[in-house]
């Protein structure tokens, strides 16, 4: 029994194909770092007390604790690398070398650029930059030219730091379009391209380009690929692919070896009397990490197959997991607290071709913005989407920059419910603009219940005072909805009876009380342009702001004290007041479309590093596609 004390080693090593299961793993590799030393220790003292009365068997566990040694190292070096803080320390580094390239290049530019200055030749760099990301993002798959944009660029920017930074030359070329350059023409703006590439029937194929750029992602922070690919890269690539097979092949190999030597050592005086089931165990041992090897290099030569190739095969099209959660409030509250305990309210939903539609809706609303040069979009949480409806207070109220984010996500998703609720049918002629109708109902309704999950259930920017709110806002929708319960009502419902259950006062009172903070809010203002996310956000402020401060303070304990309910039904009375169905939906949904914008930008990126484990998630999609096509993420300061 005193051989299988090295398989310990060997199974903590794991397969070649992986290194880790979680963003824990990487941030604990000094815990597996104590663990070799002390299983090594161990390991060691069991077979050096042990007698080995063949000097093939005493050389076959020798190769065996050789292989698992290495195997386990080679394995926490790689969760040292994939660590959080290793990332940051590297992303400083590149950036400190970028910045000391670019004052290079500055100093000295090419000879060929000797006739124009250095900004204009950098300019012209920015241009063709986002001229090759739009036409890499149109093509969609992954090649192997992508696995440097994504290990040096994604995981320094978006995976290693909570506060995103747009990309250097999306910003050059907007300060360029400031300037009113009169060089550039208007197809080498940032806002002409996007809108070349809006009209392109090929712009969905984004989705697939950044499928894959997170799937390299993945291999850079969960698997061995890093220094593979290092090499694969930046060398010969033929002798360096081999080198790599070859040294996966290195522990398979050994381990035959060792196999070999066990099968014609002399086991009889080491195995307790010949034991045929300690012998037994030793064979599926030593067959079983041959076979985990070999399975390993598999996947390794396979996955370097379909990465030389521009375009991915049928086979392996689905990239991440394609579902997004689901949590409503309402159907939680309808729920006994156990079934909530064990996760039952919340859902997936899988992203079939009955739902692609949120995806071509919010890439499409994205492009829309860029071409409008509103690349404020991912901080407005609904402002610009109201900006032609001014009468709506109720609406305006709670998507303002000092209203709680996670409040006004709640007080959002009861009103959507009851809209779509309480809609008594369709009523359009033409039945292009119904079925567009249609689809915006929907896919309102499932950013709601997305957004919620994000905020809620994943904790993005959730505070203990908004998880108050909530809590409070559920216990009042159960105790409402307890006759519905008894009485078997359907959801449909139980939503209009949350929407007429509470006395018209209590409406009504509401309304005022929004009408009045709207009111004095009014007359701090003031510039009348609805959309003062930088003005109100911004670092500089003015002296003899203190009061103004405060109250917003004390407006914001109001609005957290303040039940939701009341809110809900004021904000879903003046979306139902829109007679046009079709403007509603479209308002709702270009709301919700910015909320998922704003949430996005500001889940962290732990979240974005942890979820990428476990399948991925569309605000990782939808963060990504903000970084690639324009200076749309917020100032770090926001």
């Amino acid at each position: 029994m005193s051989f299988w004390a090295p398989f310990v080693l060997v199974h903590l090593g794991g397969q070649e194909t992986i290194t880790a299961f979680s963003k824990q793993d990487n941030e604990l590799y000094r815990r597996h770092l104590l663990n070799l030393v002390t299983q090594v220790a161990v390991a060691g003292y069991v077979v050096g007390k042990a007698s080995w009365p063949d000097a093939r068997l005493r050389a076959a566990v020798a190769i065996v604790f050789f292989s698992g040694c290495t195997k386990y190292a080679e394995r926490i070096w790689f969760l040292y690398f994939a660590s959080p803080g290793r990332l940051r320390r590297w992303s400083r580094g590149r950036r400190i070398f970028l910045q000391n390239l670019v004052k290079r290049r500055h100093r000295q530019p090419d000879e060929e650029l000797n006739d124009k200055p250095a900004a204009e030749g950098t300019r012209e760099e920015a241009v063709k930059k986002a001229r090759d990301s739009l036409s890499l993002m149109s093509k969609g798959g992954s090649g192997r030219q992508l696995f440097w944009d994504a290990i040096t660029q994604l995981v320094a920017d978006i995976m290693s730091v909570d506060a995103p930074l747009n990309q250097t030359h999306n910003i050059t070329i907007i300060a360029a379009d400031q300037q009113k350059d009169s060089n550039l023409k208007e197809l080498d703006l940032l806002p002409g391209m996007l809108k070349e590439f809006l009209y392109s029937e090929s712009r969905h194929s984004a989705y697939e380009h950044v499928g894959a750029l997170l799937g390299l992602c993945y291999r850079r922070l969960y698997t061995k690929d890093f220094l593979q690919e290092n090499f694969i890269i930046s060398s010969n690539k033929i002798s360096l692919t081999i080198g790599n097979v070859a040294w996966s092949l290195f522990t398979c190999v050994l381990i035959s070896i060792a196999l070999a030597l066990f099968m014609a050592a002399e086991k009889g005086g080491q195995l307790h009397a010949s034991s045929r089931a300690d012998i037994w165990v030793s064979y599926l041992l030593l067959v079983g990490a041959i076979v985990l090897d070999v399975s390993s290099v598999a996947v390794f030569s396979f996955s370097r197959i379909a990465n030389c190739n521009n375009k991915l095969p049928n086979w392996c099209k689905k990239q991440w997991s394609q579902k997004i959660g689901q949590y409503s409030i309402i159907k939680s509250a309808g729920m006994w607290s156990v079934q909530r305990w064990i996760s039952w309210d919340v859902t997936r939903q899988p992203i079939t071709k009955d739902h692609l539609s949120i995806h071509k809706f919010i890439l499409d609303t994205l492009l829309v913005s860029g071409t409008k040069e509103q690349w404020n979009i991912a901080s407005t949480r609904g402002q610009l989407a109201l900006r032609k409806w001014t009468t709506l207070k109720a609406l305006e109220e709670t998507v303002r920059s000092s209203f709680d984010f996670p409040t006004s996500v709640l007080i959002w998703h009861i009103a959507t419910d009851i809209c779509y609720y309480s809609d008594q049918g369709l009523k359009e002629h033409n039945l292009l603009r119904e079925e567009k109708t249609k689809k915006h109902k929907q896919m309102s309704r499932e950013l709601s219940q997305y957004v919620m999950y994000l905020v809620f259930k994943c904790g993005v920017m959730l505070t203990t005072n908004s998880e108050l709110v909530h809590d409070k806002a559920e216990e009042e929708i159960a105790d409402i909805l307890l006759y519905c319960r008894k009485h078997d009502l359907g959801e449909k419902d139980a939503v209009m009876r949350l929407f007429q259950g509470k006395e018209k006062q209590q409406l009504d009172y509401s309304k005022d009380e929004i009408r009045n903070k709207q009111h004095e809010e009014s007359e701090e203002k003031q510039d009348t342009d609805e959309i003062q996310m930088e003005r109100e956000e911004s670092p500089n402020i003015p002296s003899g702001s203190s009061s103004n401060h405060m109250k917003k303070l004390e407006q914001s304990v109001q609005a957290l004290e303040s039940p939701v309910l009341p809110r809900a039904r004021a904000v879903a009375q003046e979306l139902i007041s829109i007679k046009d169905e079709a403007e509603r939906w479209d308002l709702i949904a270009a709301v919700w479309a910015e909320k998922l914008y704003y949430t996005a930008a500001r889940c962290g990126g732990g979240f974005h590093y942890e979820h990428l484990s476990t399948g991925g998630e569309f605000a990782t999609h939808v963060l990504v596609l903000m970084y690639l096509l324009g200076p749309f993420l917020p100032l770090a300061y926001q």
